[in-house]
């Protein structure tokens, strides 16, 4: 990495990891030195997870204001387990890496997502996952996240990949279990947006999405103009309004 420049860590999913994603085109604007740890698929908790790892590991040969992170949150339906043994899934779709590392070289997180049709995707969905469950792991992983960069004097910004949060879902925005934690998330650190997917589809209408997009989904994904549209119009001028350069 160059000296003298900021290094951006950027985590999320699918959304942040293709190398047209926003992260890559705020390394050009911003002329950033780029870590993204993003990768398709993966749940909040990793998201949280690399991000705690990596400014850990770069805080090491970096003072803090040399540092800023940008984070994607992704689906609340997505989740993750810790495993300690030789264990080995076959990738879905051929395109991911599972089991996959928070740690350099550490391949003990499995990732799993609803619409999988494997045994350990329908054992979990059938048997334990439950949507309020999911809310409150997502909050609890934007809140360590939060705490620990104000801890460590650390700036940035985060956002959605679509609108996970949902802040008109009073059901369970309301819940007892997920409104203590919902009211203290730092939602002045988030883009003023409902999520990437929402503002792309609305202001780049169909010029934001190929169809089919990289992996196969119809209109899911930002192509390159709808994330340079979206990191130029939303994410560099909040930067500017918070004085992160």
């Amino acid at each position: 990495m160059e000296e003298n420049k900021k290094t951006l860590i950027a985590s999320g999913c699918s959304f942040t990891h293709q190398p047209w994603s926003w992260a890559y085109k705020l390394k050009e604007i911003n002329e950033y030195n780029l870590l993204n740890v993003a990768m398709p698929c993966q749940g909040n908790h990793i998201i949280a997870q690399k991000v705690i790892y990596n400014v850990n590991e770069q805080l090491k040969t970096k003072k803090s204001e040399e540092i800023i992170v940008g984070v994607m949150w992704s689906g609340v339906d997505r989740h993750n387990f810790f495993i300690d043994n030789n264990l080995r899934l076959e990738n879905i779709d051929g395109w991911e890496e599972n089991p996959t590392n928070i740690v350099e070289n550490r391949k003990n997180w499995v990732i799993i997502n609803s619409h999988w049709n494997t045994p350990l995707a329908k054992m979990w969905y059938q048997n334990f996952h439950t949507y309020v469950g999911a809310m409150i792991e997502t909050l609890r992983n934007i809140l360590l996240v939060q705490l620990y960069l104000e801890k460590n004097n650390i700036k940035y910004f985060m956002t959605t990949y679509m609108d996970i949060l949902n802040k008109e879902n009073e059901t369970t925005l309301k819940h007892p279990e997920v409104e203590y934690l919902f009211n203290m998330v730092n939602f002045e650190k988030f883009l003023p947006i409902n999520g990437c997917h929402e503002w792309v589809k609305i202001n780049c209408k169909d010029k934001g999405f190929n169809k089919p997009d990289f992996n196969g989904y119809v209109g899911i994904h930002p192509n390159d103009y709808g994330h340079e549209m979206f990191t130029k119009d939303i994410i560099v001028p909040f930067l500017k309004n918070i004085n992160v350069r």
